[in-house]
């Protein structure tokens, strides 16, 4: 079973734990910046008028008022969107 190699001086164990160790916190680090550039990139919508959907209180900084059906708020967005762009006559 020379696959299986368990070496009797634990130092041996200090390199794949340091690389262990830096691959995790590389990828903590990546997805805290993915999560503040869909962040970003969700205010920028917003900013737009587009309407912006969470599912599962994805959004826990609005209060729980504030959130609604999808369907809901794409509805209400649109029927906003229609009332200003109403021609006046």
């Amino acid at each position: 079973m020379d696959f299986l190699y368990f070496p009797e001086d634990k130092s041996e164990y200090i390199p794949g734990i340091i690389s262990v160790v830096i691959i995790f916190i590389l990828s903590v680090l990546i997805v805290r910046l993915l999560v503040k550039a869909s962040r970003k990139q969700v205010k920028q919508l917003e900013e737009q008028g587009y309407p912006v959907v969470y599912k599962d209180g994805f959004d826990a900084e609005k209060p729980n008022e504030d959130r609604m059906d999808p369907q809901e708020k794409v509805y209400k967005v649109n029927k906003e969107k229609a009332a200003r762009e109403k021609p006046k006559s």
